[in-house]
């Protein structure tokens, strides 16, 4: 598991360090407080190629098209107030091995190339490397269903969202959709994949005919999206965007208990933000039931009044749920 990060120059960070992460994490703070840069960070020290560039401009819905047009300028936003004459260095820090990730600009008159380094503790000598011409960025595009993000605001589309759930059948993981379905709503007793035409994912309630899964509303899509990242996952690591989103607030200290639980059967860690109180409170209150199954543990990412510089700060659950019940300040908004 990652323990502790470190990130020089990227996005909104000049220089930040977190450390004591465990099987579950939650990262509050408020708007630009760079929750979601957090994340990216993270997915970067996991998965250091140039696909997951690709994978994050995606993200962030910069398209593609404007290389043509500004390919000196492709690069800018990963790197801190545009310095990109400075590299991006991010170190991950697990139990038996660090990875170091640097990210560096080389400039010519007509383009910018990236160079994308990351080596591990075990082999400090050398380091592995791509460069990535902004005009060759379209060739590293892969599916966003094959990287352990769910964002905050992009729905999966439906053929995705079949193509996972065929693969959780097949590692006879499909029962766990099910039920994180029947959180929602207790009523539906059966999922089903379908490739007529369009692939397309179908529930069934009781008494009642099948019907798309599109047709259930977007808390049902948001769970579906969020269940098979986990499921399916080949990174043991999964990274959630504003993770309240679409999800009732009674239907949350459930939904947590699902994770937690996963999270240790699957040997995964989980990494997500919110700006939602409801959802601090139901991850603080299933934190401290779970006790020593599965540790967890609260972010808040701040900004310093005088210097601007974003720090994080570490909550045990005993103080985030002090801190809450006393409104100390503690909002994830």
């Amino acid at each position: 598991m990652l323990k502790e990060i470190e990130i020089q120059n990227f996005r909104c960070f000049e220089q930040i360090k977190i450390s004591g992460f465990e099987r579950v994490n939650l990262i509050g703070g408020k708007n630009n407080a760079g929750k979601t840069a957090l994340l990216e960070a993270i997915f970067l020290n996991v998965a250091p190629d140039a696909s997951s560039l690709a994978i994050l401009r995606e993200l962030r819905r910069e398209p593609l098209e404007a290389i043509e047009y500004m390919a000196n300028r492709t690069w800018d936003n990963l790197f801190y107030a545009l310095k990109k004459d400075r590299s991006i260095v991010i170190v991950g820090k697990k139990e038996n091995k660090t990875i170091r990730v640097e990210i560096q600009v080389e400039i010519n008159s007509l383009q910018s190339s990236l160079i994308l380094k990351f080596r591990r503790q075990e082999d400090l000598s050398s380091w592995l490397s791509t460069k990535v011409p902004a005009g060759d960025l379209r060739n590293f595009r892969i599916s966003a269903s094959q990287v352990p993000i769910v964002p905050s605001f992009i729905m999966i589309s439906g053929r995705e969202l079949t193509e996972a759930y065929d693969n959780a059948r097949l590692d006879d993981k499909d029962s766990e959709v099910l039920k994180a379905f029947q959180i929602l709503d207790p009523a539906i007793e059966s999922v089903e994949s379908f490739s007529i035409g369009e692939p397309t994912l179908y529930l069934r309630r009781k008494g009642e005919k099948r019907l798309p899964l599109s047709l259930f509303g977007d808390a049902m899509n948001r769970v579906a999206h969020i269940m098979l990242k986990l499921v399916i996952n080949k990174h043991k690591i999964l990274l959630v965007d504003e993770i309240e989103n679409g999800i009732h607030h009674t239907s949350q200290r459930e939904f947590w208990r699902v994770l937690f639980r996963l999270a240790v059967e699957l040997d995964t860690q989980i990494f997500a933000t919110t700006h939602s109180l409801e959802m601090l409170q139901a991850f603080a209150e299933v934190g401290l039931e779970q006790n020593q199954e599965c540790s967890s543990a609260y972010f808040e990412l701040a900004r310093k009044l005088k210097t601007n510089q974003i720090i994080g700060s570490r909550l045990d659950l005993e103080t985030l749920s002090y801190a809450i019940e006393h409104q100390e300040g503690v909002r994830g908004e």
